[in-house]
């Protein structure tokens, strides 16, 4: 039973999916002045960014798993994360800079230049020893309003709090699952909370 919860948390906050997660919220928080856009527009918007950060990537991958360039759909080696999560690199670059024009939300233009940034790291990191995505992907959470509350003074606690339980949640649920050891949860988070507000204070 335990064994299947942690299965559901790792797809309700695979990594792909925040992006996604972090605009909806963006988008309805009143610091921002973007809680007055058009829900169709909301919807577009996000439509598009998970199209381009989650839907293609993901078929990628089933792509690679179909032609038996990989052994497993969920990446287990991390010879076999490689080309996916340069993909990743790729489709989240192509976002920030499709959206880099766009005034409705520089926070999240700066949140999709950090999750490149840290997908590269990923990739270089792979080549030595397997690191948490999805602990990278909610440190990055937990980051961009830490990051925001330190440069601009801004009470954001509710979010890094949020940022946290999801990452105690999702941490419990990837060592439950074997998928990795505490070494691996505990860096990926400490390098997506660090990188990402790091970003955010420097630019």
């Amino acid at each position: 039973m335990e064994t299947k919860i942690a299965r559901v948390i790792s797809y309700l906050f695979h990594p792909l999916l925040f992006p996604a997660y972090v605009l909806v919220l963006l988008m309805n928080l009143e610091t921002f002045g973007t809680a007055s856009i058009p829900l169709l527009h909301k919807t577009i918007l996000t439509g598009v960014v998970l199209m381009i950060t989650f839907v293609i990537p993901v078929a990628l991958t089933w792509f690679l798993y179909r032609y038996e360039l990989v052994s497993s759909f969920f990446l287990v080696s991390k010879e076999e994360r490689i080309y996916p999560i340069l993909s990743v690199a790729v489709f989240y670059y192509i976002t920030y800079f499709l959206l880099k024009g766009a005034h409705f939300s520089a926070v999240f233009n700066f949140y999709m230049l950090g999750a490149t940034l840290l997908a590269i790291l990923s990739l270089i990191i792979n080549f030595y020893r397997k690191i948490s995505l999805h602990m990278i992907a909610a440190g990055s959470f937990t980051g961009l309003f830490a990051g925001l509350s330190l440069k601009f003074g801004i009470n954001f606690t509710p979010e890094i709090l949020a940022g946290i339980l999801v990452a105690g949640v999702v941490g419990f649920a990837r060592l439950k699952s074997n998928s990795h050891d505490p070494a691996e949860i505990y860096s990926g988070f400490v390098m997506g909370a660090a990188v990402m507000s790091l970003l955010l204070i420097l630019l």
